[in-house]
């Protein structure tokens, strides 16, 4: 669907935002986004923006994490952004040690505002790749970095298990549908069962925010550093 699509769909669920990231370029089996399309696609979001009222497109991107723990796409593009999500598509065959340095690296960019999906699992057909994660939550502690409760029925990551923990390091959840067409934000409803399963509140969960502090909660890590 087309983001005018998505974003009518979004309207019609009654949510006043709608975040817009497609895959970065490594993600080939993703028909991942380049740099000349990602800089076209935020002009079209800014575009449509102006259109919209009392409704907002963010400009967000996901981007893969390479293997050494960098980033698929330079800064200087990524600080166009509204937001920045990472996550690893590749190399799933790290030790624990390994894959935890890399995406915690990743989280150390000042850019970067969410972890998706953090094991990487797809449940009944691929398990989790090797990763520490109360490591992950101390550092999204320590960085600002929210963490993703991916909706898709086959992720549903991170799993409900965790929160509790996430909760209590003060790690905030941002539940995703993972939609790429306009049926698939109903999924939604799924991210919003495991986030309940796992204790959480809408406190808890940083897209439960109405639009004007959404704006702010976006800004705030890249204060942090600036």
């Amino acid at each position: 669907n087309s983001i005018e699509e998505m974003a009518a769909a979004a309207q019609e669920l009654g949510l006043e935002y709608l975040g817009i990231a497609d895959h970065s370029r490594s993600s080939i089996q993703a028909h991942g986004i380049d740099e000349p399309k990602l800089r076209a696609q935020i002009g079209t979001i800014r575009k449509l923006n102006k259109k919209l009222s009392g409704f907002r497109i963010f400009a967000g991107v996901e981007c893969d994490i390479l293997r050494d723990g960098s980033l698929d796409l330079p800064d200087e593009v990524l600080s166009q952004l509204d937001y920045v999500i990472v996550s690893v598509h590749s190399v799933f065959n790290l030790n624990e040690q390994a894959m935890t340095q890399r995406v915690i690296r990743a989280m150390e960019n000042p850019l970067v505002t969410m972890l998706a999906h953090p094991t990487g699992r797809l449940l009944l057909k691929r398990e989790p790749y090797q990763i520490d994660i109360p490591a992950i939550l101390d550092a999204a502690a320590r960085t600002g970095t929210w963490i993703e409760l991916n909706s898709a029925p086959k992720r549903l990551d991170l799993d409900w298990r965790w929160w509790p923990l996430a909760k209590q390091k003060g790690v905030k959840c941002v539940i995703n549908p993972d939609a790429h067409r306009t049926e698939r934000l109903q999924d939604l409803w799924f991210g919003i069962g495991i986030a309940r399963k796992g204790w959480l509140t809408k406190e808890d969960v940083v897209n439960c925010l109405p639009l004007g502090k959404i704006e702010a909660a976006l800004r705030v890590k890249r204060q942090r550093v600036e």
